[in-house]
Formats: C-alpha cells, structure tokens, sequence
C-alpha cells in the first residue's frame, strides 16, 4: 500500500494481492479519521459481494474468483465502537462484459486500485437497528 494526503484527502494506491476493504480500514485508522467517503476503481483477481436480505436481517454472500475490473468503488468510512468501519459497496465488469455489484467484504487486488478518500470534521459513529439488523449512521 503506497499514499499520499493532502489535507482531508487521502490517495491510496493498492498493489497485487492487497484487500481493499483492509486497506481502507486500516488507512482509516492510521490516519485517526473520524468520518469519510470512498471512492475507486481499479482490478481484482477475486471479490466477495453481499446482499443484505431484510426478511432474513443476514447477507448473502458471492464470492467470484476470476479476473474483474473494478468499475466503481464507492463508500463511507465511520466508526463501531470507536472502530474504524469501511462500508463499501462496488460494481467489477467481467471478461465477457457483464457486471456484479453489491456491499463489498473482500476484494483482492489483481493489477492495482486507485482509491481516494475524503475525511471530514464529523464524528460519526454506527448504532445496532434492531428492526432492521444492520449498524446504522447514528447521526
């Protein structure tokens, strides 16, 4: 993982066999920002994708092992628990043209990915919804 930051910005550059989600998670931490959003592209040897199944409260999971090209990387950065939490969500283009996209828990970087994140001044943590299942902006 290389970076650099200016200011509140932060642009992140992943090589061959890094995790997206980890990166962003831990560059968040590093870098002690509180709140921000993501934003991305580049290309994955593999990747897990979720739907979240509100009848359920559980995500369903994909997980694509063949080449994919991050077509956009969009996402939030808050906290649980005083945690970093990178809530990411992507869309990859596969060889034969055809897209995947839901919320992203891995993403294993197959060329290199292309990340900027944009921290604020907000502190912004996740609280537990009960009805819903899901730990949501508690603003």
């Amino acid at each position: 993982m290389i970076y650099q930051v200016d200011g509140k910005t932060i642009v992140l550059v992943l090589e061959q066999g890094e995790d997206i989600v980890e990166a962003v998670t831990d560059i968040a931490r590093e870098q002690g920002g509180k709140f921000g959003t993501v934003s991305g592209i580049g290309a994955c040897a593999s990747a897990e994708l979720n739907f979240y199944n509100l009848n359920t409260k559980t995500y369903e999971k994909k997980t694509i092992h063949e080449p994919l090209e991050l077509i956009s990387l969009l996402g939030n950065i808050s906290h649980i628990d005083d945690t970093p939490f990178a809530h990411l969500h992507a869309t990859f283009g596969t060889d034969q043209y055809e897209t995947l996209s839901g919320h992203l828990s891995k993403a294993i970087v197959s060329a290199t990915a292309e990340i900027v994140i944009t921290m604020t001044n907000l502190d912004i943590n996740r609280k537990h919804n009960d009805s819903i299942g899901l730990n949501l902006l508690n603003l």
